[in-house]
């Protein structure tokens, strides 16, 4: 039967066995809205992100590469962010957005401490075989944030550190023009 949507198509022995086909999962809500294009930002010569507008407090970015999607950030009441390459883009629910290279720690680094340009400082843990990160900063020891399948934010005012899923840290900060990986301290 012909239709519109995807369908996982597989058959075990191939030859005259018949194909089985198996309907994707629908996506979730998120991933579906429709909001209005407020901008296009080039990150790199291959990169370009589409910031849509979905809510005054909800906005979303679509990042494409050599012309294909590769990364979607949802903004809804939190940040959103995408590890992509050697780059990081924030998105926060206003429609602000941050971007940077590098910055960042190997995927599946070591738990323990990471200490940041400014001095501020990361302590990567791993519960159930998820990655989460607390920050410690002038300001104070924030909760730890565990990312469950797509990247967290953790911030200060000065202060902008993305986990990704995979246990990459990328951190940015906004006085410092020249931005540099965290350096591990030991657990």
């Amino acid at each position: 039967m012909l239709s519109a949507k995807p369908v996982f198509g597989q058959r075990s022995q191939g030859g005259p066995t018949p194909w089985q086909s198996t309907p994707f999962p629908a996506l979730s809500a998120d991933c579906t809205l429709h909001g209005t294009l407020s901008r296009t930002l080039r990150l790199d010569a291959r990169t370009t992100a589409q910031i849509f507008k979905v809510s005054a407090d909800h906005h979303q970015a679509r990042v494409f590469r050599g012309g294909k999607l590769v990364r979607f950030l949802d903004a809804h009441s939190r940040a959103g962010a995408a590890l992509f390459g050697n780059r990081t883009l924030v998105l926060d629910p206003l429609g602000a957005t941050v971007s940077w290279t590098g910055a960042e720690t190997a995927v599946s680094p070591r738990l323990g401490r990471y200490k940041l340009a400014n001095g501020a400082i990361v302590k990567l843990v791993k519960r159930n075989g998820v990655y989460g990160a607390q920050l410690t900063t002038s300001h104070g020891t924030f909760p730890v944030s565990y990312a469950k399948g797509r990247p967290v934010v953790l911030q200060d005012n000065v202060t902008l550190v993305v986990l990704g899923a995979d246990g990459t840290l990328s951190n940015h900060i906004y006085s410092k023009s020249v931005q540099k990986a965290p350096v591990y301290l030991g657990a």
